[in-house]
């Protein structure tokens, strides 16, 4: 389901330039200005209108991939009905008159690694697939790759990752449909870890910066 989420986010910032645009003609003239401004109307609604429509078309797939989600995982389903889809937004950074950090640009240097903000809906369902994965961990640890890729696979993950760490085995997946990321690594005991995807995308840790 990325492709068409994808999609539809490059159709809102297709809008969005859109609408950026509307209202850059000028006139030299207050006739040619009334002009002007009363042709900007019509395309001003279109934009709108687009707008609205691509809105609605992302909410009706989100709305299916969630079904699809439901039908697939019941039990985390139910665990996490009625929980927001609504994103809580970073605070905006403050001055401080407090130690400033040693290297002042390390933020902006490992930007790569931040991860986007969940909603309590997907924090919940990132929990529960979680749990999910411990219990099943609890009775067996996967020895290998092979093992933990099976072992995912039969759970409802097989667009998992795995690769063997240290006394372990690492993954990542994103959960079939809807998110969030979950990663870590396959031992006992397991160290399992939920959170959105990286910036530059995908829920494995992007290797870079500068």
């Amino acid at each position: 389901m990325k492709r068409p989420v994808l999609a539809a986010a490059a159709a809102l910032f297709a809008v969005g330039a859109l609408l950026t645009g509307c209202g850059s003609v000028h006139g030299s003239g207050g006739t040619s200005g009334d002009t002007a401004a009363g042709a900007s109307k019509p395309a001003q609604q279109d934009a709108s209108k687009t707008a609205s429509e691509a809105q609605q078309k992302y909410q009706q797939q989100a709305e299916q991939a969630s079904a699809e989600h439901d039908r697939a995982f019941p039990a985390v389903a139910r665990s996490c009905a009625g929980r927001s889809t609504a994103v809580p937004t970073a605070a905006a950074p403050t001055a401080s008159s407090g130690p400033q950090p040693e290297n002042p640009k390390y933020a902006e240097n490992h930007g790569y690694l931040t991860t986007t903000a969940l909603s309590p809906l997907a924090q919940c369902r990132g929990d529960a697939h979680a749990a999910r994965l411990a219990a099943e961990l609890a009775r067996q640890t996967p020895a290998d790759p092979e093992q933990a890729k099976a072992l995912l696979t039969r759970l409802g993950y097989p667009g998992a990752t795995v690769a063997r760490a240290g006394q372990g085995v690492h993954f990542s997946f994103f959960v079939p449909q809807v998110g969030p990321c979950l990663s870590g690594t396959l031992s006992d005991p397991p160290h399992i870890e939920v959170h959105g995807p990286y910036a530059e995308g995908g829920c494995e840790t992007p290797r870079g910066g500068h």
